[in-house]
């Protein structure tokens, strides 16, 4: 699996992480949500796992017992401007500019 804070190879020799199970690069905990391939944003807490306890910090350590380590990472950050394009690209009008930050000030 990958680290979610490294995002360094971690060889997982018995394939299970236990709940207080650390990253030998980087000394942050294994056993969270954003290391587990259930991670979804967006889902309710998170988690293709329907009606799962409630986890406030994705990046602490927890005791979910549906953790499967994540060989993948999916996070990708956006930047204003992609996000941007998604909310107000027009495909017929290219030329309506409308400043982001603006919205919000």
């Amino acid at each position: 699996m990958k680290c979610f804070k490294c995002k360094k190879q971690i060889d997982l020799q018995n394939k299970k992480i236990g709940f207080k199970d650390y990253c030998d690069y980087c000394d942050f905990d294994l056993h969270i949500c954003k290391n587990c391939k259930n991670y979804s944003i967006g889902k309710p807490n998170d988690c293709y796992i329907p009606n799962i306890d409630i986890v406030l910090d994705k990046e602490k350590n927890n005791f979910c017992e549906y953790f499967e380590p994540n060989n993948q990472i999916k996070e990708k950050k956006s930047s204003k401007k992609d996000i941007e394009k998604k909310l107000f690209s027009n495909s017929d009008d290219e030329d309506d500019n409308i400043d982001f930050d603006s919205l919000f000030k």
